[in-house]
């Protein structure tokens, strides 16, 4: 938005902050291992997975698998970009994968892996997703403003370190 002084034209816009990149997170899913998984387990899987939204969305499609393929594929690669994998309390429905109005996938977080989320300073979730007829693949990147920081995280994550320093050898 511009501003307009009295004095002279209108300022330019304001640029945005730069952005750092907080993680980035990719999985491919092969659309057989979710049709098996849900002809075996049915509902007990989807639910257990996929929130209402997602299920409703996937379906409504000839081919649902694959749209589910798609979004487990999204929380898989959310929960690399986080660095979490399956530590720290995290669950497959704190992710849910939406899509705006034209068409572009979106992902909102809640619970532990929002927590996590802040713990690590990320402001936006990137989100793309990708079929084919056998394979879906989802692909995260997380982003902060540089003018933010990350929350201390209450303990180290294992790629921090802890241990403390090796002795070097003589």
């Amino acid at each position: 938005m511009r501003q307009i002084t009295k004095k002279g034209p209108p300022l330019p816009p304001r640029p945005k902050p730069p952005l750092s990149v907080v993680g980035i997170g990719a999985d491919i899913v092969k659309r057989a291992r979710i049709e098996s998984a849900v002809t075996r387990w049915g509902a007990r899987f989807t639910d257990r997975i996929f929130t209402p939204r997602e299920r409703d969305y996937c379906f409504k499609f000839r081919d649902p698998y694959l749209h589910l393929a798609g979004r487990f594929a999204v929380k898989e690669a959310l929960f690399k970009a986080l660095g979490t994998g399956w530590s720290r309390g995290v669950a497959w429905k704190e992710i849910e994968t939406t899509n705006a109005p034209s068409g572009r996938p979106q992902v909102a977080v809640t619970g532990r892996v929002a927590a996590v989320l802040k713990e690590q300073g990320g402001d936006e979730i990137f989100v793309t997703i990708s079929h084919d007829t056998d394979y879906s693949i989802g692909q995260v990147m997380i982003t902060r403003s540089s003018s933010r920081r990350a929350t201390p995280s209450p303990r180290p994550l294992p790629h921090q370190g802890g241990e403390g320093k090796k002795k070097a050898r003589r």
